[in-house]
């Protein structure tokens, strides 16, 4: 599925964990001035509008954006002797976390700016999922794939991504559970069709998510822009909506 490259690793020994986080140079963030900061959410607004449609021509069962992160880096943990330890992956570029209207109902991509070699895993109730500072490492439920890492730039940023995916893989445990091990619920009008419990989940995120990503700044716009603008498929939407606006469209 992933080709991992050997560029640069974490310190070796005979046995690393999993989750000791690969080096990298930190960079100080530029402030963004509050006067642009309605501009920047009606800017952001029209960018999660397109990265949308592009999602969804890739994957048309793809029915929201539950969480996006402007960009990040992919490692792979190398456990094989005589050199274990993280390697890039070669797959950077915008990360989403998307809902599904058919199983399965939760994926994490990275949408990777080099090549069309992404990041696509299925959110699992067995995951296991360990954070650090700027980091971000899951083991899938497959013991055969090996264990990722994705570096986030702002660490706050990392924090909303790793709170939707706890909620997510919560509500696939739950809904897991056998049911005879739940309570008796009350019979349900013909009509209805309720969520399921992750949904339910996800959207009480997403309700709260706004508030925590009030800060910005010139470097992660910056980021967020160049991996768009690498992006085929998004430019693609872009040429769509602008030769739609030539021949007289919306």
């Amino acid at each position: 599925l992933i080709q991992a490259s050997e560029t640069r690793s974490a310190p070796a020994s005979a046995r690393l964990p999993w989750n000791r986080r690969p080096q990298r140079q930190k960079r100080s963030p530029c402030a963004l001035s509050g006067a642009s900061l309605r501009t920047l959410a009606a800017t952001a607004l029209t960018l999660r509008n397109i990265a949308m449609e592009a999602l969804q021509a890739q994957d048309p069962e793809i029915d929201s954006i539950v969480i996006s992160s402007k960009f990040v880096v992919t490692y792979l943990l190398q456990q094989d002797p005589p050199n274990p330890g993280w390697r890039k992956a070669n797959i950077e570029g915008p990360c989403y976390l998307v809902r599904r209207r058919s199983a399965p109902r939760y994926q994490l991509l990275v949408k990777n700016q080099f090549s069309n070699n992404d990041l696509i895993d299925d959110l699992h109730p067995d995951w296991e999922l360990d954070c650090q500072k700027n980091y971000v490492f899951y083991k899938v439920e497959d013991p055969k794939k090996t264990i990722r890492g994705l570096w986030f730039h702002d660490d706050s940023e990392k924090q909303i991504v790793e709170a939707a995916i706890e909620s997510c893989l919560e509500g696939l445990r739950k809904d897991e559970q056998p049911q005879d091990e739940a309570p008796p619920a009350a019979a349900q009008p013909p009509t209805s069709s309720p969520e399921p419990a992750a949904a339910e989940a996800a959207n009480a995120f997403e309700q709260k998510a706004p508030a925590a990503s009030v800060t910005v700044t010139m470097s992660t716009l910056r980021s967020a822009l160049h991996a768009l603008a690498e992006d085929e498929t998004f430019l693609r939407s872009v040429m769509l909506k602008l030769e739609g606006f030539k021949r007289g469209g919306r």
